[in-house]
């Protein structure tokens, strides 16, 4: 009899972990906002279970949403749809969320020959768009033809007034058959009830049809491309469309001044419209002086592990806008400009991919450069999505003067064009100049992930967003404690460096290995556990910007996520 009822509950487990399971709810070609789809968009589901039977190809017109006996069920608001399905997997399925679903918050559940899996909260919008890109990761270079149809690429560059399209899915809702061909009396036509506007190289767009292609779910929008700032031309230029107030998962696109080709990337690994060129370098040289400008604007996100109060953890976002203007010259003027290092800065700089470990602080490269700091009026002005922001003049500071917002929300620094604008004074000249910021980089990890860190274990960092054209930066240190005090000399630190394209970095366990396991100290009576800590950090390639008296002026953003790990 025990065997009898053993049997039967291994056979009931065995049916239930057949049931279907949903994990992730997103756009098809984002593979972003996590649980919210546009209506009429395209739309991806991962779980387990999902299909019994796959298909091996994408389904053509008219498109079913009974495939295989797998169905995608959306209930809001009392309304009960079913996605017509373009291909089933047994962990991943692929719809159009119908048009006459209602907007708002309601449940997903897939039914797979008959089982039904629990449900997925889902949150349908209106408009979101979702950008096609080639590495079908939604970041890094668009998919995007010129009006010939031909895919843009560094041989074939856009230029200003040309046409190009852009492909992606989540405009919005269509009136027509959405399992069929988008064509004759179920052609979409231009969407254009959904606001919408599209950025270049920082500059605007103008729109000149957005709506259905032939296929359904997928859209398309055609744009003129705008003239751009000599500096920003490049074979990276970054693109930023918002639909109904909704940004889409950024992308790139080559764009020429003129000429097919767009400019190279530098050796130095940046763009031209940040780079600078072999003949400005050899003037400033030859001058013995250099002025450089920075207008930065950032956002750090930091988890503070509290010990003595049960490992509670306080969460601390800052956002920051800031400036600084020097003048520099001396003997080293010249390697600095050059990117010339001493030998010993190799064990400092990892190669992409890789990581190294190292526990003395670097010395200064340049340490015959003088530095005079230069007043470029009371404040500068930003003025982006969230409104206006004034880094005013600090004259208290020991490095001399610099600009800093005082009192900034940590709202203020999110995706969009930013303008700067400084009136001037007795060093730098009145100026004004644009910065496009890409999305959050968003570490995908849980804090409790980076509470511990085994150091006999790797540790795989996951993120999204960010920009994808600049490294990201994973760094950690730990401090060795005899137990008889607080730390003593410098802590021993690993550094990585990963592509933004990647989302991922593994940090291996011969990394961890090296760093010595965290330590205490006693004193007054209380036990300290010196926390060691793990980073990520990235700041975008940014732009020049033209500044009068200022040779090299930039602007850039930067996002860091900061934790205090204990390593055991």
């Amino acid at each position: 009899m025990a065997r009898f009822l053993f049997a039967l509950i291994l056979s009931a487990c065995a049916v239930l972990a057949q049931n279907p399971a949903v994990t992730e709810i997103l756009n098809n070609y984002s593979l972003s906002n996590a649980g919210t789809v546009a209506q009429g968009a395209i739309f991806i589901v991962k779980g387990t279970n999902l299909a019994d039977q796959e298909t091996t190809t994408l389904q053509s017109v008219p498109l079913q949403t009974n495939l295989r006996s797998v169905q995608v069920r959306i209930i809001v608001s009392g309304t009960t749809t079913f996605a017509p399905l373009y291909y089933a997997l047994k962990n991943q399925l692929a719809g159009i969320l119908p048009s006459n679903t209602p907007v708002g918050n309601g449940t997903l559940a897939v039914i797979n020959n008959g089982k039904t899996s629990s449900t997925r909260p889902i949150t349908v919008a209106r408009s979101g768009f979702g950008l096609l890109t080639l590495n079908g990761g939604g970041n890094g270079a668009a998919a995007t033809h010129d009006q010939s149809y031909t895919l843009l690429n560094s041989a074939n560059s856009t230029n200003p007034g040309q046409a190009v399209i852009f492909y992606g899915s989540g405009l919005g809702p269509t009136a027509g058959n959405e399992t069929v061909a988008q064509t004759g009396a179920n052609a979409s036509g231009d969407l254009s009830s959904i606001p919408i506007t599209v950025t270049i190289g920082g500059k605007p767009a103008q729109v000149l049809y957005r709506g259905r292609t032939a296929f359904p779910g997928l859209d398309q929008i055609n744009v003129l491309v705008p003239s751009l700032d000599a500096v920003v031309y490049g074979c990276n230029v970054a693109v930023l469309i918002t639909t109904n107030g909704v940004q889409a998962n950024p992308g790139t696109i080559p764009v020429a001044a003129s000429g097919a080709s767009c400019p190279v990337t530098s050796s130095s690994g940046g763009n031209s419209g940040v780079a600078t060129t072999t003949e400005e370098v050899n003037r400033w040289i030859a001058a013995g002086t250099y002025t450089t400008g920075g207008i930065g604007l950032g956002r750090s996100t930091s988890y503070a592990v509290d010990d003595f109060n049960g490992g509670a953890v306080t969460v601390i976002k800052q956002d920051s806008f800031t400036a600084a203007f020097n003048r520099l010259g001396g003997a080293d003027l010249g390697k600095m400009l050059r990117g010339e290092l001493p030998a010993s800065y190799s064990q400092y700089l990892p190669t992409l991919g890789s990581c190294i470990v190292y526990n003395t602080v670097p010395a200064d490269p340049w340490p015959l450069i003088t530095r005079t700091a230069l007043d470029a009026g009371p404040s500068i002005v930003s003025s982006g999505p969230s409104g206006g922001a004034v880094a005013a003049r600090n004259n208290q500071q020991v490095s001399g003067l610099t600009y800093a917002a005082r009192n900034l929300p940590d709202t203020y620094v999110n995706a969009g064009n930013y303008t700067f604008t400084g009136s001037g004074g007795p060093d730098v000249g009145a100026f004004s100049g644009n910065l496009e910021v890409y999305p959050d980089l968003v570490v995908l990890n849980s804090p409790d992930e980076f509470k511990t860190i085994n150091r006999a274990n790797s540790l795989t960092v996951r993120w999204t967003g960010g920009d994808p054209q600049t490294n990201v930066q994973i760094q950690g240190f730990s401090y060795a404690v005899t137990g008889l005090g607080a730390p003593i000399g410098s802590p021993t630190v690993f550094l990585c460096l990963a592509s933004n394209t990647a989302g991922q970095f593994i940090v291996p366990a011969s990394i961890f290995s090296q760093l010595p396991p965290s330590g205490t100290f006693t004193s007054s009576g209380l036990t300290f556990l010196v926390r060691g800590s793990i980073a990520v950090a990235q700041a975008s390639r940014g732009n020049r910007i033209t500044i009068p008296n200022i040779d090299y002026g930039t602007a850039a953003n930067s996002w860091g996520w900061a934790y205090s790990p204990r390593y055991q």
